[in-house]
């Protein structure tokens, strides 16, 4: 059994995948089994592992290759395996086929098996360096986290070497000879820093970012408190100083991941619904417009059967960033899902500006998108437009009407470009420029 590396493995239990969890979970000594992406990340923020079996073939909220990345991102974690229970798979993958499942867990446990190999050696060299010096380290520095105790004015009066490494300081003398404020990257931080530790007398995991000794900056998480003398005057600060710098760059691509679309970097829906709901509040006041555009790329299907998926999501790439760039700062475009996105404009005084900016959208996909230097192809999109408050005062509302509108489009002349309205409109009318 191995025993000195630990490896998660993000799997669904069915099948192929789930002989394969349970085959490493008797040979290997430390494994998490998760199903999801989600649970993997709230795993791998949690606990160091060294690696990650990751399936191939998973459906989830974030897609396999800004998994993989995050993955590969964790200082910890060494390799990633991909692994599928899908036979067809390009020639020059590196992925597991899991067809033939015996050979498919002998060829992973021998990479398994080289790699706990190195965190044997690895741990080795780190006892032996310990030992070495065991004699001559104190408490104070086997401690770790870092450790320091300051005066007032920021002034070392002691620390211990594991603060030093953190800030890879070139020596205790240099870092001693120096003063802790320094280093805080942001003078608001450390404003902040002897704020609260004037008025609560203790800190309790601050977060900021610093710079160490080699230029890098990290984060840290501070915990301090005040040390006084006996006439009731501040002597010392002591604190505790821990570099959380890789999980700080988890939760930050984790916040950016639950508000972002990740294929075309656009928000997503839900960060849509919020700033949807705060600019109709908003507009409430003001009594302007509010105008909710949908965009559904035509005949998407066909692009991605006749150029494949890598082509339908260029297409979408292009997409949202034409019409981004048709649009004001102030407005916003949304990836609503699938081929679809969703355009929110403010402070329109009439229902023709919401038509002007439908013209400027539909007018940018008139270029051919460039998706390689072998393949060019036009393409178009339908565009259906509700607004508040003439169309309802609920967001789902609007962005249903819209929608309709959209289909009304669709259902007319592809391409053009729509408002809403509740009345039939003729089948001879000319969709562009016209109400639904």
């Amino acid at each position: 059994m191995l025993e000195s590396i630990r490896l998660i493995i993000i799997l669904e239990s069915t099948g192929a995948k789930e002989s394969l969890a349970n085959y490493l979970k008797e040979h290997i000594a430390h494994v998490t089994h998760v199903d999801s992406m989600v649970d993997g990340l709230s795993n791998v923020k949690r606990h160091r592992f060294d690696v990650a079996i990751l399936s191939a073939d998973m459906q989830d909220y974030y897609t396999v290759d800004n998994m993989t990345k995050i993955l590969q991102d964790i200082g910890s974690i060494q390799d990633v395996v991909m692994v599928s229970e899908k036979d067809m798979l390009p020639s020059d993958s590196k992925t597991v086929r899991l067809s033939d499942i015996e050979a498919a867990q002998n060829m992973i446990m021998a990479q398994l098996t080289e790699l706990d190999a190195k965190v044997q050696v690895k741990s080795a060299h780190k006892k032996i360096s310990t030992n070495g010096r065991l004699a001559e380290t104190s408490l104070f520095d086997s401690v770790p986290s870092g450790l320091y105790r300051i005066k007032p004015s920021g002034d070392f009066v002691e620390l211990n070497q594991t603060l030093a490494n953190i800030v890879k300081a070139p020596s205790m003398e240099v870092m001693r000879s120096d003063n802790y404020f320094s280093m805080f990257n942001d003078p608001e931080e450390q404003k902040t820093w002897r704020e609260i530790i004037e008025r609560e007398d203790s800190i309790h995991g601050l977060v900021f970012e610093i710079e160490r000794y080699d230029g890098q900056p990290i984060w840290v998480r501070d915990t301090v408190r005040t040390v006084y003398n006996g006439e009731d005057e501040v002597c010392f600060y002591d604190g505790s100083v821990e570099d959380i710098s890789v999980q700080k760059r988890l939760e930050d691509k984790l916040s950016f991941l639950a508000t972002q679309d990740i294929l075309t970097g656009l928000p997503n829906r839900n960060f849509f619904h919020d700033q949807a709901k705060l600019t109709i509040s908003q507009a409430r006041y003001s009594d302007d417009f509010v105008a909710f555009l949908v965009i559904d790329v035509d005949h998407f299907s066909t692009i991605n059967e006749n150029h494949g998926f890598k082509a339908g999501d260029k297409v979408l790439q292009i997409m949202a960033g034409r019409v981004k760039a048709q649009l004001r700062k102030s407005d916003l475009v949304s990836r609503l899902g699938s081929d679809k996105f969703i355009v929110l404009l403010n402070g329109i005084r009439t229902r023709r500006d919401s038509l002007a900016v439908a013209k400027k959208i539909n007018t940018a996909f008139s270029t051919p998108f460039e998706l390689s230097e072998e393949l060019s192809i036009d393409v178009s999109a339908s565009l259906g437009i509700s607004l508040y408050p003439e169309h309802g005062d609920d967001i789902n509302t609007l962005i249903k009407r819209a929608e309709i509108a959209t289909y009304a489009v669709k259902d007319r002349e592809r391409g053009g470009y729509m408002i809403y309205s509740d009345i039939l409109y003729s089948s001879d009318d000319h969709p562009q420029d016209k109400e639904v």
